[in-house]
């Protein structure tokens, strides 16, 4: 077993344009004042990963069977799913721009080279004889444009819709493998939209679109696509299966099928695992030292990392009357409290009790001191002053918010049962426990990923917090900044506002990094969030259906190139 472990990774974020994961916290921001126009430049083209030395005879087992918490949200239409559920289109789709598994980077996938060039524009030279599944044809310029429209319909979720909408002017078809998107401006974020970063995007077969008169239903299969696997079949709640394709130009699966088993109860994942009845399983922290204890093997990203955080639901914009705040009674609209249950957790001892001590400190969400621009080191320095736990500190600040005893804050803390943190339940206990200690009545509400998402689109929060889990693959992902969105939640303010639509307009790195530290810092001194840690990208496999995984982490909350894995034999 090859165990790879995570590494510091930077070409990820140097690339043109900063990395847009695109989250729940995309959406509606306000046009970005134009820049000067990029000169043409050319994207540097990453070196593929040497193929391994293929092993002897068939894996053992013809079926992998990965064991999972059920995704958010069933569906064929790509353009309505939430990051977790778009795991299931990952090794159906390839995308634009692909993601180097060892190293992060961005390498090409349909797209053979990109170019920013004045105007501003970006322009796609696409890989010549890929076929979509099914006998769907070649695919063309044509299906990229049409991708790229079904991604700026009404419904399409906001964090992929919004950039287009607000920044893009008008496609030209140059020929059948060369596509140029002509931009109104400079928008930092817009490049990312069509990576393997986004895994929502992949390019999807118009003419399957059309023989169907419209979308595909449940019923039907999803659209066909050009990735190394192509759907099979599927029972809803149950399972999806898919086939590899023979002869793939660009990726060789292993096995012939891989198929997802939903389980939402752990020790139903971990048991599965030990009779061999799947061979890959999300598990938590307890349950992972279970299966290592009992033969089992840890796989680890070799990149990216999630990262654990509470969100305020209270402190963003009306969409439609655009008056700020939207919840102006909530109790956590005052900084005094948000501080105050910052500094009432023991992030180091959470970190150690529920997940052995792995976690990463987190000192401001979205900034890493080697993953992302922006970074500045005062935060770590100023975060157990500011942040860190002290519970009489934080009884203090309730006080002079004018909570007491007789008159105690109280709070809802929302979390959502989905694929990606399998010791969500388990932070969100512990911390409304360490909550209760310092005065404060929590209300814990459990719900689906789905369910969060479904009131994120009509602006259904209620005004308290949430814990959230994505992945590092955002920490300069530009939207995650702007609340003044109609998909944003969160604390904010004018300053922070204003300072995101700068960073967003910025065309030089420099710039950015500049930028980015001067809104982090707004977003720091305002307690605009509650960070809680980084989380290595775990995975704990059967070594005797499983030889390796190489994989870069969470990508928007999920698993991606499961393509890569090894059968043992």
């Amino acid at each position: 077993m090859n165990n790879r472990r995570s590494v510091p990774f930077l070409g990820l974020f140097l690339t043109l344009a900063l990395i847009l994961t695109l989250t729940a916290c995309s959406g509606d921001a306000e046009e970005p004042a134009a820049a000067a126009a990029p000169q043409a430049t050319a994207v540097p083209q990453a070196a593929a990963a040497p193929a391994p030395e293929p092993a002897s005879g068939p894996p053992k087992a013809d079926r992998l069977i990965i064991a999972t918490a059920p995704f958010g949200q069933e569906s064929n239409v790509r353009r309505v799913v939430g990051q977790i559920s778009a795991v299931q289109f990952d090794i159906l789709d390839e995308h634009l721009i692909g993601l180097d598994a060892t190293n992060g980077e961005q390498i090409p996938e349909l797209a053979s080279e990109w170019s920013l060039e004045a105007g501003p524009s970006y322009r796609f030279k696409l890989q010549k004889g890929v076929q979509f599944h099914n006998d769907w044809g070649e695919m063309t310029a044509d299906d990229v444009v049409f991708t790229a429209k079904e991604f700026m319909k009404e419904d399409a979720i906001g964090g992929v819709r919004t950039p287009m909408v607000k920044t893009l002017d008008r496609f030209e078809i140059v020929n059948d493998h060369e596509v140029v998107f002509h931009m109104k401006l400079y928008d930092a974020d817009f490049l990312n939209i069509f990576a393997r970063q986004q895994p929502i995007a992949g390019i999807t077969s118009k003419a399957h679109f059309e023989s169907l008169g419209g979308d595909p239903t449940m019923a039907d299969g999803p659209l066909a696509s050009t990735g190394p696997y192509k759907y099979s079949d599927r029972s809803e709640n149950e399972f999806i299966r898919y086939e590899r394709v023979a002869d793939h130009w660009n990726k060789d699966g292993d096995f012939n099928e891989i198929q997802f088993t939903y389980s939402a109860e752990a020790s139903t994942r971990l048991a599965g695992l030990l009779t061999g009845e799947v061979h890959i399983a999300n598990l938590p922290e307890d349950q992972i030292q279970l299966a290592l204890s009992e033969g089992m093997e840890l796989v680890e990203g070799t990149a990216t990392m999630r990262r654990a955080f509470f969100r305020w639901l209270c402190c963003y914009v009306d969409p439609k009357s655009r008056i700020y705040p939207m919840h102006p009674d909530s109790p956590l609209q005052d900084a005094r409290v948000r501080r105050a249950l910052n500094k009432s957790v023991d992030r180091q001892a959470l970190n150690q009790y529920l997940f052995g001590g792995k976690g990463m400190p987190m000192y401001l969400n979205n900034f890493h001191p080697t993953l992302s621009a922006g970074w500045d080191p005062i935060w770590e320095t100023k975060f157990q002053e500011s942040y860190g736990y002290d519970p009489a500190a934080a009884k203090a600040l309730l006080a002079e918010a004018g909570y007491s005893a007789s008159n105690p804050l109280e709070t809802n803390m929302h979390v959502y049962k989905d694929a990606s943190l399998a010791g969500a339940d388990d932070i969100a206990e512990a911390t409304a426990a360490y909550f209760a200690e310092v005065g404060v009545k929590v209300k814990l509400i459990s719900d689906s990923a789905g369910k969060r998402r479904a009131a994120r689109r009509v602006q259904g929060h209620d005004n308290h917090l949430a814990l959230y889990d994505t992945s590092a693959a955002q920490f300069t992902g530009l939207s995650v900044y702007a609340t003044n969105t109609s998909m944003s939640v969160g604390a904010t303010t004018p300053a922070a506002d204003a300072k995101f639509l700068e960073v967003r307009a910025a065309v030089d790195p420099a710039d950015q990094d500049r930028l980015l530290r001067e809104l982090g810092n707004i977003v720091y001194d305002s307690y605009s969030d509650f960070p809680l840690f980084y989380l290595p990208a775990e995975v704990v496999v059967n070594p005797g259906y499983v030889d390796e995984w190489v994989w870069p982490g969470y990508l928007s909350g999920f698993w991606s190139h499961l393509w890569n894995t090894k059968g043992a034999r």
